[in-house]
């Protein structure tokens, strides 16, 4: 997904034109045009520092390289593990999560790991 599609999906997630929020963020209207005619566009690096600041995700998110808004912090096992198994999902219950732990105690057990 290009650089364009990702800021039109998450300024309209926030109920916001595209153009509201390069204004909030002191990007010309003409920017934002010149993106939505240049698919292979991508902002500066400044104007994209704000913009993933402002949704709160990735640069590499706003690019297109990643489908993760935010990757896990490498100091929580436990969402490195929640991304590796379910793609970055926030919505991991906490029964799923149980049954994921639990899995890996037999798995350790199994073959003597622990």
């Amino acid at each position: 997904m290009l650089f364009f599609s990702r800021f039109e999906e998450l300024s309209a997630q926030k109920g916001m034109s595209t153009t509201a929020v390069a204004a909030k963020l002191g990007i010309a209207k003409t920017t934002v045009s010149y993106w939505r005619q240049n698919p292979s566009a991508a902002p500066k690096t400044e104007q994209l520092l704000k913009i993933a600041q402002f949704f709160d995700v990735s640069t590499d998110y706003l690019l297109g390289n990643t489908a993760i808004q935010n990757a896990p912090d490498s100091s929580t096992p436990q969402e490195i593990a929640k991304v590796a198994l379910f793609g970055g999902s926030e919505a991991v219950s906490e029964q799923a999560w149980n049954e994921v732990e639990d899995f890996v105690k037999y798995i350790k057990q199994k073959y003597n790991m622990q």
